[in-house]
């Protein structure tokens, strides 16, 4: 059973229209969708690296055998970042639809009267 409080009608009549509020959430569900493009981008390059750390040791190669590793990595992670904000593998997809339910539950949480 929800009590009446009687100050809330007057907080709900007075609140200005929906657009804002579907603005604001909006704009954090195009956050929650960057976000989790970039974990994808950075979780891809870091297992790209490892995976060419590790043949270039069963070749028989160090790490520190690499003039140009940084330069090596920066296109890995640039790929990488490209790749996931063109659609990537479908992991941020994942990652975003099981939390856009608590960014959901959070906006409801914001908006009901206490």
């Amino acid at each position: 059973m929800a009590l009446f409080h009687p100050l809330a009608a007057a907080t709900l009549s007075s609140r200005p229209s929906q657009a804002p509020d579907d603005a604001k959430a909006k704009k954090e569900h195009e956050r929650l969708r960057e976000a989790c493009q970039h974990f994808e981008s950075i979780l891809l390059a870091e297992l790209w690296k490892k995976m060419a750390s590790n043949a270039r040791e069963f070749g028989g190669r160090e790490d520190r055998d690499r003039p140009f590793g940084p330069l090596e990595d920066l296109s890995v992670e640039m790929s990488s970042e490209y790749l996931a904000r063109s659609g990537g593998s479908g992991m941020w997809k994942m990652l975003y639809e099981s939390l856009v339910p608590h960014l959901e539950g959070k906006e409801k949480e914001k908006g009901s009267p206490s």
